[in-house]
């Protein structure tokens, strides 16, 4: 939680100066960032497919919760699933997915050393081999407690084939809607989680190289916002006449600041399930 008898910022057991730092050092995504070679196989791959997203109407994804837990830590309750299935719902409703979960299926777990996990490590290979519902039929999507100062991670399409049992997002518990991780914890940490699941970069990705987040529409910017920027302003865009996306869901805002794909992550999106990911397609 923010202390607001300063600017400094502890999240997950760390604390930092301020936002700004926060964000500088990763807002606590722990996803891979992957090279050019990886994202030229990847656009190559999209490129051959000739895909038409004009074909896909609608996308349900099954969301496979499971709660790994430090016996009574991390405990996450009915309403915040609720909560965190709206937040989804309305968050993708622009690209005609339908997020969905039953709770006679949610999965808890209690182990000390798999609630510290931290992204690659042992533990996380553990607890996704034994917990792990089927990653073509379901979205699976794991809290704990993480190692401190980390919001979550995810892995991308093309890594499914290759590793079944790491695929999915993994979510510090107290982002849910309603938990402690304020200014994140409105449940759009999982939001920037699948959207990374389902193939996009982050907005700033690359800086101003001219690789980028591989959107046309997403404008280039040096690096990530934090907290409450004024959209009024251009910030750290790579083009005077272009401001920083500082409402879209795959830059650094705090929760309440991210509302937005634009198109282009819209149709990256769908190309992605079109190729990966296929099994939700109704």
């Amino acid at each position: 939680m923010i202390n607001k008898q300063s600017t400094s910022l502890r999240i997950n057991e760390k604390t930092f100066n301020s936002l700004d730092e926060f964000a500088l050092q990763g807002r606590g995504c722990a996803t891979t960032r992957p090279n050019h070679y990886q994202i030229e196989r990847n656009d190559e791959r999209l490129r051959v497919a000739r895909i038409d997203i004009q074909r896909i109407e609608s996308i349900e994804i099954d969301v496979q919760f499971i709660h790994i837990l430090d016996e009574h830590k991390g405990k996450i309750t009915e309403d915040q699933r609720n909560q965190q299935i709206k937040v989804l719902n309305d968050a993708f409703k622009p690209v005609g997915i339908t997020f969905r979960y039953s709770p006679n299926h949610t999965k808890e777990h209690s182990n000390r050393e798999w609630f510290k996990m931290d992204h690659g490590s042992a533990a996380e290979r553990q607890a996704k081999s034994a917990l792990r519902s089927s990653p073509e039929r379901h979205l699976n999507f794991y809290t704990a407690g993480l190692r401190g100062g980390l919001l979550g991670w995810a892995t991308f399409p093309w890594e499914l084939e290759g590793d079944r049992d790491r695929d999915g997002i993994v979510i510090l518990h107290s982002t849910l809607p309603g938990g402690s991780a304020a200014p994140y914890n409105l449940g759009m940490t999982a939001v920037h989680e699948i959207g990374h699941w389902l193939g996009l970069y982050h907005t700033f990705q690359g800086g101003c190289d001219a690789f980028g987040d591989h959107v046309g529409d997403t404008p280039s910017h040096s690096g990530p916002n934090s907290g409450t920027p004024d959209d009024s302003m251009p910030h750290n865009a790579c083009k005077a006449e272009e401001k920083a996306p500082v409402h879209n869901y795959m830059n650094y805002s705090n929760d309440q600041w991210l509302t937005e794909f634009t198109p282009g992550q819209i149709e990256r999106i769908k190309m992605h399930i079109s190729e990966y990911r296929s099994d939700f397609i109704v």
